[in-house]
């Protein structure tokens, strides 16, 4: 009887260890893990992505990355398999794409809100883990366009090296040509301030002359506009006693064509002389 009691004794240990590893296993699976699983197959490299990289929603961190392999169908492919907080809204039209957390943070992913209107992404029996649609590109452009940047650096550094190596006289001579002048104008800075110094007087001068000019003016003008306005009266008189003058002359001048007799000798005309008998 001892004997069949430690069997039962070990048998319902062991069952009680499997029950809670089934336990511990669910809740890191929908607890720790977030709850929901999703696939992301991206198309390309998905170099620096690893297990336990982020997983973030709208830049907020909401899971982790549990696993990635080669697609079965294509090895082109890469299956990537997410996990994330139950309460995540992954919508039908969500996107994932990968993103760069930085020149030391790593790679992570980043899955887009979708519209409002859009049902959410949920399992079904078909499709026990959904696929989250990825951008197109969302694999490459991170650290595949790395080699390719640095082959630009690299190409256009050595072309700026030749570009100096085939003119190196010229910038040898127009170093030269500035070090010159640069020489020239601090052998000659006494003048230059000389020169400057007397443009300043000059001005300085202009600016003087202009303002006693102006005070000048102000200052004979009124006296400048009694002369104009006597002038003007006086001209106005002797147009007056111009136009007085020629019309007594032309008077003049019709009495005399009239009667030029009477006009010359004065009184009435002369009687006719008739002879006596």
């Amino acid at each position: 009887m001892e004997t069949k009691a430690n069997y039962l004794v070990i048998g319902g240990f062991v069952l009680g260890v499997l029950a809670l590893a089934f336990v511990f296993v669910f809740w890191m699976t929908n607890l720790a893990g977030g709850g929901k699983r999703y696939y992301i197959v991206f198309d390309g490299s998905v170099a620096g992505l690893t297990t336990g990289s982020s997983v973030g929603f709208n830049g907020i961190k909401v899971g982790e990355v549990q696993s990635l392999q080669l697609d079965p169908a294509d090895a082109r492919k890469v299956q990537v398999l997410i996990s994330v907080h139950a309460d995540t809204p992954v919508r039908q039209n969500s996107h994932a794409n990968m993103q760069s957390l930085g020149l030391t943070g790593g790679t992570g992913i980043q899955i887009s809100a979708g519209t409002p209107d859009s049902p959410f992404l949920v399992a079904t029996a078909d499709n026990p883990i959904p696929v989250i649609p990825a951008d197109r590109g969302g694999g490459q452009g991170l650290f595949d366009a790395a080699p390719a940047v640095m082959n630009n650096a690299n190409a256009l550094l050595l072309r700026l090296n030749d570009l100096v190596a085939e003119n190196q006289d010229s910038i040898h001579k127009t170093l030269t040509n500035v070090e010159t002048v640069t020489t020239m104008l601090a052998e000659r800075k006494d003048d230059i301030a000389q020169t400057i110094t007397d443009v300043q007087d000059g001005a300085k001068s202009f600016k003087d002359l202009s303002g006693k000019l102006q005070v000048s003016l102000g200052d004979n003008l009124d006296g400048l506009t009694r002369t104009a306005k006597d002038s003007l009266q006086e001209f106005g008189n002797f147009m007056r006693e111009g136009r007085r003058a020629a019309a007594t002359l032309n008077r003049v001048l019709e009495k005399l064509e009239a009667n030029p007799r009477s006009f010359l000798l004065g009184g009435s005309q002369v009687p006719e002389y008739t002879p006596r008998n």
